[in-house]
């Protein structure tokens, strides 16, 4: 069996229901990204320090998450196979909220603006996170264009995970830097990082 089918050498592709859509579909931008930030997280887990198993198994554990996120955006609520494809449940959210607590405990308080970088562990989970941001957007847009019923009750689920999902990176990468040692870049208050070198 080849690798490639020509299928969508004219910009269609197919769905996990089965729907022939264009590539630029918004229910395929989404999981686009969802996919997008998988791999970024792949990427993380190459950076984490030998020892850090609990930061491995949570970021594998999302990864799963985010499969499933990918598989229920590639159903249509119309299809078959919508009534046997899991969604995201509300207790992951609350499991997040519980990370990122635990984390935010044991950072120093931010009072400035953050530029990304530090660590490559921690610069690698802040594109993550901006993506998971691009995740969310596009599915705020399938939230809106979504009719009342089960598929918009699950699909504000998932864009609740993923802005909690966001949050998290954004802590992750903090303490990612705490545990390598590297220091944190803040925007001057003066305004100073506005002027371009003359």
């Amino acid at each position: 069996m080849k690798a490639y089918t020509r299928k969508g050498d004219l910009g269609k592709t197919s769905l996990y229901s089965g729907e022939r859509v264009l590539k630029s579909t918004m229910r395929v931008e989404a999981y686009g990204d969802i996919d997008e930030l998988n791999s970024f997280l792949g990427a993380i887990k190459c950076f984490l320090q030998e020892n850090r198993e609990d930061f491995k198994a949570q970021i594998e554990h999302i990864q799963r998450l985010l499969f499933i996120a990918g598989i229920w955006l590639a159903t249509t609520p119309e299809s078959p196979e919508f009534g046997s494809v899991v969604g995201i449940s509300e207790s992951e959210i609350k499991k997040l909220e519980q990370i990122i607590d635990n984390m935010d405990h044991e950072l120093p308080s931010l009072k400035e603006f953050l530029l990304p970088g530090g660590h490559i562990s921690a610069a690698l989970t802040h594109v993550a996170r901006t993506v998971c941001r691009r995740a969310e957007r596009h599915v705020v847009a399938l939230v809106a264009e979504s009719g009342k019923g089960k598929a918009h009750d699950e699909l504000v689920v998932l864009l609740t995970f993923l802005n909690r999902l966001s949050t998290y990176f954004f802590m992750l990468a903090r303490y990612l830097n705490l545990l390598h040692g590297a220091s944190e870049v803040f925007l001057k208050p003066s305004g100073t990082d506005f002027i371009l070198p003359g």
